[in-house]
């Protein structure tokens, strides 16, 4: 009977030690694997969130580009109307002074002649004077009304040259700009297939994780199971008094109220959760990340500007540790990206291509820089 109780005894040692020695956890490398594809799909995203940008910057520069070639061509046509009408002036003091250049033309210095008759034949010195003034008031009129008429002409002339090379110059711009968006979509669609693959791989290590784990249980429950066979006796003690309840009320933190213009942007930012990104979007029907925070800021009546980096020069710089809801929280330097954060470790923003307005947590190390715009 003593032999089989410590043939017993001994194999529940063993079970003991077994059951101390099995793994509860994955197993270290594949965490490590883990955390290096999360860490490889937050570089996609980022890349992802660096190349939207680019996009957008370059749809507004194209917008300021369409903006100012509306601008040229109306100046255009107005300098082709002044055109017309200084032709037209001009075609109608040829034909009231026709005649007179044709006589010029034909007599040569015979005209010079005459005003000199002319002048020779005054009776007195004062009407000399008054022959001479008239004659050069009416020759220099001549010349510089035709000179003028000339130079005015030539002068609309090449300004309506200049204006239809500026035109030329920015439609040449206009197509860098699409080759530019063009190549950015190829790379922007390389890295998303990237990304998918880095997704796909992260599930599969957390399934066999998952695997993992499930195995290390059962194996531990069966071995509970195979240890309570073999115990031959169970000590029982009395389960401890439960501890009576403090008396001292459980410490509450403070929260420190927003201000109403903050819960106004908050509120209002909440509305869009769920609208799509779009590249240049500055409207409910679609956001970038700048659109989103200039529509909603815009609603309490501040106007920021239009893009990420201009946004990050606006407003008071802080640090991390003294952000309210509220302020704005940017990605890189000069900024690629923007949210607005919300308190309690979060922030709202529009994401990437692909994804939807959300509130997401807000991790510090991820961020380069913070402005508060409410004061």
């Amino acid at each position: 009977m003593i032999k089989k109780f410590l043939k017993y005894a001994a194999a529940a040692m063993v079970l003991a030690t077994t059951i101390q020695v099995t793994p509860t956890f994955a197993n270290p490398v594949t965490n490590g694997q883990i955390d290096a594809t999360k860490e490889q799909i937050n570089d996609f995203e980022t890349k992802i969130q660096q190349l939207d940008n680019r996009i957008s910057l370059a749809i507004e520069k194209s917008r300021e580009l369409n903006e100012e070639i509306v601008i040229q061509q109306g100046k255009i046509e107005e300098t082709e109307a002044e055109i017309v009408k200084a032709e037209t002036a001009l075609e109608n003091h040829k034909k009231v002074y026709s005649e007179r250049l044709k006589s010029i033309q034909l007599n040569g210095d015979q005209s010079v002649v005459r005003y000199a008759e002319l002048l020779l034949s005054s009776g007195s010195v004062s009407e000399f004077f008054n022959r001479f003034t008239a004659i050069s008031q009416f020759i220099e009129s001549d010349t510089e009304l035709l000179n003028g008429l000339n130079e005015k002409e030539r002068a609309l002339l090449e300004a309506k040259e200049q204006l239809h090379t500026l035109i030329d110059q920015l439609k040449q711009n206009q197509v860098q700009l699409a080759a530019e968006q063009e190549q950015i979509e190829k790379d922007k669609q390389q890295i998303e297939t990237d990304l998918a693959a880095a997704e796909g791989t992260l599930q599969a290590q957390l399934a066999q994780q998952e695997a993992e784990q499930q195995a290390a249980e059962q194996a531990r429950q069966q071995l509970e199971q195979q240890q309570s066979l073999v115990t031959t006796t169970t000590t029982r003690t009395p389960a401890p008094a439960p501890a009576p309840a403090s008396s001292t009320p459980t410490a509450i933190a403070a929260n420190v109220a927003s201000s109403a213009t903050a819960n106004a942007v908050i509120a209002n930012a909440k509305q869009y959760l769920g609208v799509p990104y779009v590249w240049g979007g500055s409207t409910p029907s679609g956001f970038d990340c700048s659109g989103f925070v200039s529509y909603v800021y815009r609603s309490v009546g501040i106007s920021l500007p239009r893009t990420s980096s201009a946004q990050q020069n606006v407003g008071t710089r802080i640090s991390m540790n003294q952000l309210q809801p509220g302020d704005l929280v940017f990605k890189g330097m000069p900024a690629y990206h923007v949210g607005i954060y919300i308190g309690g470790g979060q922030y709202i923003h529009a994401p990437q291509t692909g994804d939807v307005v959300k509130i997401a947590p807000f991790n510090p190390s991820k961020f380069s820089s913070a402005s508060r715009i409410l004061q």
